[in-house]
């Protein structure tokens, strides 16, 4: 049983109660942090945030502040990530330390008399997402349970960045759900790699061919691309940094059967959507966008929890050409860009400052990216079933695009990330609308969608794109 603690904060907010819950896991040592970890921790610090992950999950099945502690068990044993602490070392060098034991707190927050137990569940989990982890200080996760009359109504989980990524969670559920249910124990007896054995290996010879193996594609691509994407930075005022969300079943439709057709991924003809819509809108091809590549397909890191994603770099031709030769170009670029995206990202940026020098001082623009985040939807081409063009323009009249809270601040010009929705494509636009603006955001999804649905019944469509020459 986990033992009862009074007076708990976390992540700087006050519990009515909390339980102590103890683990223990392999991985311990001391040492520095993977490719995929030292990536993370540059973004957040430029972002001044954990960039953390996770909400507020309703409970509708009897689980007990005891079932959650036990969860809460599972993941800081199994985890060698969950359980370290990073710091800045002697030689101001990023150092983590990973514990093999310790204790962690379960949060409890009961609800008013009368409250909503949902809105208190959702302002625990903005609260947390907003309050950057002290990663030398806390474990980079938090979770808490919310009761309303002494039942659990949900369950609230924020995770540092810096400790998993998407696909990483998608591994934490997994094995969470495949643990034996009278023992608690996982379905597999040891858990993939750590963090601290992955770093390692990442300093091994190998890695660091494999590693200039990859840089020298991007080298490649960056040589033969213009430093520009997007115009010049117009002030439109504020909010600058604006986040959309734009839902389409006639995206989803169009999008599977144009797969079916060319004999590709979904992801595929998304991609090769968004670069054709990108090339419309400033004019500039080849198409150069920073794709985000989970690397769990490597030899060994399926099953890794700790951050492994990094950006690829991918270019593609959209100029000229029928839509569908679009999408196969695109099917083979993306499978350069994930096998060229696994190296050390001081040696990119070495990389890019030598460019720049050799260049004049011109640094070429990566700030257009795209992040397919349906853990392995889309991943096969689906089964042909081209949906009736009537099909398609009543379904398209469903789309919609509307605008959530702004970013106090974001990094890049424009991202395109593709949620894991049902019977639906979801798009969530990141967006400096001093570069893209709120209207050219619009026209952008539409254009995307309108490309995508017309190629349904026209496998010739042209792009409409003529080869300008990047500008700069």
């Amino acid at each position: 049983m986990a033992e009862p603690v009074a007076g708990t904060v976390l992540g700087g907010a006050r519990m009515t109660d909390g339980v102590l819950v103890p683990f223990e896991g392999p991985g311990a040592g001391v040492g520095g942090l993977t490719w995929g970890q030292r990536k993370v921790w540059t973004l957040m610090e430029q972002a001044g945030t954990s960039m953390s992950m996770g909400g507020a999950v309703p409970v509708t099945d009897g689980r007990t502040v005891q079932d959650l502690a036990s969860e809460l068990r599972f993941f800081m044993s199994r985890y060698a990530s969950m359980r370290a602490r990073i710091s800045t070392g002697a030689d101001g060098a990023l150092v983590q330390e990973v514990s093999g034991s310790g204790q962690a707190v379960l949060g409890i927050v009961d609800t008013a008399d009368g409250g909503d137990p949902g809105q208190v569940a959702r302002d625990l989990a903005d609260r947390w997402e907003a309050t950057p982890f002290d990663h030398a200080g806390e474990w980079p996760i938090r979770m808490a349970a919310v009761r309303s009359l002494g039942v659990v109504t949900h369950v609230v989980v924020t995770i540092s960045h810096v400790a998993t990524d998407g696909s990483g969670i998608g591994v934490m559920l997994r094995e969470l759900g495949e643990r034996d249910p009278v023992t608690g124990q996982p379905g597999t007896a040891d858990p993939a790699m750590g963090p601290l054995e992955l770093a390692a290996l990442q300093s091994a010879p190998s890695a660091l061919r494999q590693s200039d193996f990859s840089l020298r594609h991007w080298e490649r691509l960056l040589r033969a691309a213009g430093p520009l994407r997007f115009g010049p930075r117009v002030d439109r005022g504020e909010p600058r940094y604006r986040r959309a969300i734009f839902t389409s079943r006639a995206l989803h439709l169009a999008s599977k059967a144009v797969a079916a057709r060319v004999g590709c991924t979904t992801s595929s003809v998304l991609l090769a959507g968004y670069a054709v819509a990108v090339a419309r809108l400033t004019g500039v091809t080849p198409a150069l966008i920073q794709v985000v590549v989970s690397n769990r397909f490597r030899p060994g890191l399926a099953d890794v929890s700790h951050p492994l994603s990094v950006n690829g770099l991918f270019m593609v031709d959209v100029a000229d050409a029928p839509f569908d030769e679009v999408v196969d170009r695109t099917q083979r670029a993306s499978a350069l860009c994930s096998k060229y995206a696994y190296y050390d990202p001081a040696r990119l940026e070495e990389l890019r400052a030598r460019l720049a020098r050799e260049r004049g001082g011109e640094v070429v623009e990566l700030s257009c990216l795209f992040n397919d985040r349906r853990l392995g939807a889309g991943v096969e081409p689906p089964e042909p079933a081209a949906p009736a063009g009537t099909e398609l323009e009543a379904v398209r009249a469903e789309s919609a695009l509307r605008w959530g809270a702004p970013f106090p601040r974001y990094l890049d010009k424009l991202m395109i990330q593709v949620g894991a929705a049902e019977d639906t494509v979801e798009l969530e636009i990141q967006v400096d609308t001093h570069h893209v603006s709120v209207d050219e955001v619009k026209a952008l999804v539409l254009d995307l969608e309108s490309l995508v649905v017309d190629a349904v019944s026209d496998p010739k469509l042209p792009t409409g794109v003529r080869p300008i020459p990047a500008a700069g």
